[in-house]
């Protein structure tokens, strides 16, 4: 089989992108594009680097090559996983160096090395002789492969962070007000949940919020959206649910939430927002926040990434978690965590959502309220049997010292 040195054309092109700034990995993915020849990164970061290369590509058409992914007899097989992989097996000739190179191996498969990671590959090596050429080293290639996650993010990004302009709300600043409110916002699955499943509850909720407190408290206790991801529906361990649509699902909560917030603003003398993340949207809850954040700088919003999280409202102490995590003794993880502000405290409670109903339990003193959803039963709690669960969302009014009226909504 004859070897062919690169053509002018094509140093000239990679000396033109790594002038434009572009990885080694950029260009070989640039040539495959614009010249249908899949190179090796390692030959292009060789030529960039001293001016020469060993690298082959293909010849012209009255040529043989090497380097080109030739099919002998190729046929491919492309099988989608439950778990939102994707295995590819076909049979292709390339060289071992190119067996052991990532990104070719991606792109001989049909998967751009932006978008795509290797999860697994296995490249068997054999020989086939052939009239034309001779003997033929050939691979039965088979990889599995999932979407970047940094893609998804970039994409969540993009919908979380569109035209953020700060609200400024006029606030009253009533000194007189004694008591203090806190909004318990766990489990609304926006996805599964829809705006015009809440309407009434939010009217309601809003009626509340404008009998004028000293502070208000929103807590979001996770399981806000239903995925951790824009374009697959799955959660943060990439379980795999029914798809709903993601993009219609943050607006509404968008839109919700600001509402929510908005007349907080306007009937409190402070207004924080409190947040962990749940089981469902970890990540994605955290980029949400950041989205709070910069939407409503009059508040007072915590940012993180923590899955429990505690705070003082007059005397009374506060903590917030999912309830997916730190089951068995949560007070004592409280006290220990919180050593300077259990001091303080002279009530305690664990504010916990996940479960879908409601449970109020007195562990030692310690207050463990675990709030419903108003989420409509959707078909896998169906099918479970996980239904009768009251539909309802709280607020709770405190003095500075404990708790005086529950509201439910």
């Amino acid at each position: 089989m004859a070897n062919t040195k690169w053509t002018d054309e094509h140093k000239n092109r990679v000396t033109e992108l790594g002038k434009q700034g572009l990885s080694s990995r950029k260009i070989a993915q640039r040539l495959f594009d614009e010249f249908g020849e899949n190179f090796s990164r390692r030959t292009v970061s060789q030529y960039l680097s001293t001016g020469s290369t060993n690298g082959r590509v293909r010849a012209k058409p009255n040529q043989k090559s090497d380097t080109k992914v030739k099919d002998v007899k190729r046929g491919t097989e492309i099988v989608i996983n439950k778990d939102g992989s994707t295995t590819s097996s076909t049979t292709m000739q390339m060289t071992s160096e190119q067996a052991k190179d990532p990104e070719f191996v991606l792109r001989a498969h049909g998967f751009n090395p932006d978008d795509w990671d290797i999860v697994s590959a296995r490249n068997n090596f054999w020989q086939q002789n052939s009239v034309e050429n001779g003997l033929l080293d050939l691979y039965q290639s088979k990889i599995t492969v999932k979407p970047k996650v940094d893609n998804d993010i970039k994409r969540a990004v993009k919908v979380l962070t569109r035209d953020i302009k700060p609200i400024k709300v006029k606030q009253v600043i009533k000194p007189e007000r004694e008591h203090n409110l806190v909004i318990p916002i766990t489990d609304m699955h926006w996805g599964v949940t829809q705006l015009v499943d809440v309407q009434d509850k939010l009217v309601e909720l809003i009626d509340v919020i404008k009998k004028g407190y000293r502070t208000i408290s929103i807590e979001m206790i996770g399981d806000m959206l239903h995925s951790d991801k824009i374009n697959t529906t799955e959660t943060v361990k990439s379980t795999i649910l029914k798809d709903v649509e993601m993009p219609r699902a943050v607006d509404e909560a968008m839109q919700f939430l600001q509402a929510v917030v908005v007349a907080s603003l306007e009937n409190a003398n402070t207004v924080m927002i409190k947040s962990v993340g749940g089981n469902h949207d970890f990540d994605l809850a955290y980029m949400f926040m950041l989205w709070v954040k910069e939407r409503f700088q009059q508040a007072q919003v915590d940012v993180n990434n923590k899955y429990r999280t505690a705070y003082l409202l007059g005397h009374v102490l506060i903590s917030i978690q999912h309830g997916d995590v730190n089951k068995r003794n949560p007070g004592q993880t409280l006290a220990s965590e919180q050593r300077h502000l259990w001091g303080i405290a002279s009530t305690t409670e664990i504010h916990v959502g996940h479960l879908h109903f409601e449970k109020t339990e007195d562990k030692q003193g310690v207050v463990i309220r675990q709030f419903s959803t108003p989420k409509k039963t959707d078909e896998w709690e169906e099918m479970n049997g996980f239904v009768g669960a009251n539909k309802l969302m709280y607020a709770l009014e405190y003095n500075d010292d404990r708790l005086k009226v529950e509201h439910f909504i």
